[in-house]
């Protein structure tokens, strides 16, 4: 019996010994960094549903539970005890007069210079509906929200609404999901069914082959000046002259696009309900759960001043990408 025992021992102390020797593995310089921010640390809600950077460097995040903003050493929140209309925030948008626009399931909120001011449905002095998608100031000051009833624009104190009418001179759908304003003054909406382009004066409207192409959930001008389109049916390209359709079959992680966003070398990034993917041009790169964000289901991308990607996700909070050569 006591030989049996050291047999047993021996292995016992050989596995303690090399556990207790190994060293914790240490990140290599030749690798992208991650860090995460939950509700551990100060986020109001781990379900993210859009990020925006301010002029400041500040990291706004609109979630489920309020907005938070992070000034790059701590988190602080607002909610609707502090003047929010209402507490899930669809998009937060910046003016050249320093106002922060919030859009809501409920109306829309306007903070500027400490002072809270509500927007909500009211023909002739409101929104067309209170269901505020996106908010976009173009060029002149005029502030357009994209609602499911078509488009309200607020001017010199004045509203003014577009819908879709009959032959094609109009708004290509009702069902506004985003809006966005080109260095020409144009605005650019992303329906359910289709894009359209207003130059204040004509309406053109773009309608694709494929159906599930023109379902737009989000828009992004890119430093050429050409517009992408997020789409169920993948990620369009336009030059102002041609379009291309980017798919899984050429490499993007999933069809379905709710986030773009580009780089300082010119990447582009893409955020999908399956992860994100990076596009240089000629190769595709995925990231998932498996090789850094919290959660695959990334609903914005944002790129700061220090060409970091901060990603936006539904259920795993914010997450800071630092590519290697930042390091």
């Amino acid at each position: 019996m006591p030989r049996i025992k050291n047999l047993i021992f021996l292995p016992i102390i050989i596995l303690g010994f090399t556990y207790c020797g190994s060293k914790a593995p240490v990140p290599s310089e030749n690798e992208d960094t991650w860090q995460t921010f939950t509700t551990k640390n100060g986020i109001i809600s781990n379900e993210i549903l859009c990020l925006n950077m301010d002029s400041q460097g500040k990291l706004w995040a609109g979630t489920k539970f309020g907005a938070a903003i992070y000034d790059g050493d701590t988190w602080s929140n607002l909610t609707k005890s502090d003047g929010l209309i209402y507490h899930t925030i669809n998009e937060i948008s910046f003016a050249d007069d320093g106002a922060v626009w919030f859009s809501t399931p409920l109306g829309a909120s306007k903070f500027k210079s400490g002072q809270w001011t509500q927007y909500t449905e009211g023909q002739g002095s409101g929104l067309s509906d209170n269901k505020v998608n996106s908010i976009a100031v173009d060029n002149n000051g005029a502030v357009w929200f994209g609602t499911p009833m078509g488009l309200s624009r607020l001017y010199n104190s004045n509203w003014t609404y577009f819908k879709k009418q009959g032959g094609g001179t109009s708004l290509v759908f009702d069902l506004v999901n985003k809006i966005i304003v080109d260095s020409q003054n144009n605005k650019w909406i992303g329906t359910e069914f289709g894009i359209s382009r207003y130059d204040d004066t004509n309406w053109i409207s773009f309608l694709s082959s494929a159906s599930l192409e023109d379902y737009i959930f989000t828009v992004f001008i890119d430093s050429q000046g050409k517009l992408w389109f997020g789409t169920l049916g993948g990620v369009k390209v336009f030059n102002g002259q041609t379009w291309i359709t980017y798919k899984q079959d050429q490499g993007l992680i999933f069809n379905e696009v709710l986030a773009i966003a580009e780089d300082k070398d010119g990447n582009m990034w893409f955020g999908t309900i399956f992860g994100a993917s990076k596009f240089d041009g000629t190769t595709w790169t995925s990231y998932t759960t498996n090789n850094g964000l919290p959660n695959n289901y990334v609903t914005s991308i944002v790129i700061d001043n220090q060409d970091n990607i901060w990603f936006g996700t539904l259920g795993g909070g914010v997450s800071k990408l630092t590519k290697k050569e930042n390091l």
